[in-house]
């Protein structure tokens, strides 16, 4: 009867969490412009930022946060407000006397070649660098090291602490949850309060949508329906199948906590922060709050913590380090997608990825001193 009652709870805490991503209330902020041809910003207007790419720009009203203009120019009329920062690459400012401009003005003139081609190649090659490059660097690194004296005597170290201090393990997965928790924190604190990343939203949202296509806005759909969608209910339901089949009720525990709780969570902080979604464009329908993104949140914890419970019946740290790279990309690929269909900043993405990290973190914590506990019953 304790079990059936606990499963009932946990069944209730999954359609929540499902709920929680579902709705939520909504608001009202001033549109964000993204244009590849002239545009005139009238006097009566406010708006909340202004991206203008190849083409030139008129701003006589308000501007809330920045302006980023690339192969263009930009001229302020004295009735200009401009809240934040403007940046001008590849192009002129002509700034009439009266205007006024909060932040700092950054303009690069024009170089004889298109800034939009180059800076697109280089965020394109520091993208590709950081997704391939990098962890293919670190598994080379870890292949290589593997031939070496002192790689076995660390990794003998290390088994030798886990057997004798097993808590430790368990000491330090909190304590990186609450440094993601500290992160997070921060990255609220200069989205929200102090509107300190619209330069980055907004050069972000620029890159994506730069290579969008009808072929692309289908792919992208796909991909974020395995963060909430068809996709992702068929794949839950399938591996929490099988956690029953096998009775692994503690890792049933341990990943219904982990994806629903993050859920509910991530509901709760939408309504803390209550910060509206993009408007500029949107090529699905979505409700509710934006800060944080709650596919970007919840896929983490999910497929984060399915791949801690799948790399645990590896052998191999081969096969391992694979898994932990698939789903890092898996979830990247989401949050991207989310950015490119128009219905999230970049930096809900980036504070829901710091948030699932956190939850997902306290979640293997609490799962690994659950079997700990069953371990010393059972002895």
């Amino acid at each position: 009867m304790e079990r059936v009652r606990r499963y009932a709870i946990l069944v209730c805490l999954l359609l929540a969490g499902h709920l929680a991503i579902a709705y939520g209330a909504e608001s009202v902020e001033s549109p964000a412009v993204f244009s590849h041809g002239d545009i005139h910003i009238a006097a009566s207007r406010v708006i909340e930022r202004l991206m203008v790419a190849g083409a030139d720009a008129t701003v006589r009203g308000t501007v809330k946060e920045s302006i980023v203009i690339i192969d263009g120019n930009l001229h302020l009329a004295p009735t200009a407000r401009i809240r934040e920062s403007v940046i001008v690459l590849g192009g002129h400012v002509e700034r009439e006397v009266g205007s006024e401009v909060e932040g700092y003005l950054i303009a690069v003139p024009p170089q004889g070649f298109p800034m939009l081609k180059l800076l697109t190649v280089l965020l394109f090659l520091l993208a590709i660098l950081s997704l391939i490059a990098l962890p293919l660097l670190a598994w080379l690194i870890f292949h290589m090291g593997q031939r070496f004296p002192a790689y076995r005597v660390a990794r003998d170290w290390l088994l030798n602490i886990q057997r004798r201090w097993p808590l430790l393990y368990i000491v330090l997965t909190l304590g990186f949850s609450c440094s993601m928790l500290v992160l997070f924190m921060e990255l609220a604190w200069k989205t929200i309060f102090r509107h300190a990343m619209g330069v980055f939203d907004s050069s972000i949202i620029w890159l994506v949508r730069y290579f969008a296509t009808p072929a692309l806005d289908r792919v992208m759909v796909s991909i974020s329906d395995l963060g909430f969608g068809f996709s992702y209910a068929a794949i839950v339901v399938t591996v929490f199948a099988a956690l029953a089949v096998y009775r692994r009720w503690l890792e049933v525990e341990g990943l219904t906590l982990s994806f629903a709780g993050g859920a509910v969570l991530n509901y709760v902080l939408k309504n803390l922060f209550e910060r509206a979604r993009p408007d500029a464009f949107h090529l699905v329908a979505a409700a509710g709050y934006s800060f944080p993104s709650g596919h970007a949140m919840v896929s983490l914890c999910f497929y984060g913590m399915l791949a801690f419970l799948l790399a645990r019946t590896v052998s191999s740290w081969r096969w391992r380090y694979f898994l932990v790279i698939v789903t890092v990309l898996l979830v990247i690929a989401i949050g991207i997608s989310r950015i490119y269909l128009g219905v999230h900043y970049p930096s809900d993405v980036v504070a829901g990825y710091t948030g699932g990290t956190m939850w997902l973190m306290f979640c293997i914590s609490l799962l690994m001193l659950g079997e700990r506990k069953r371990r010393k019953v059972k002895i």
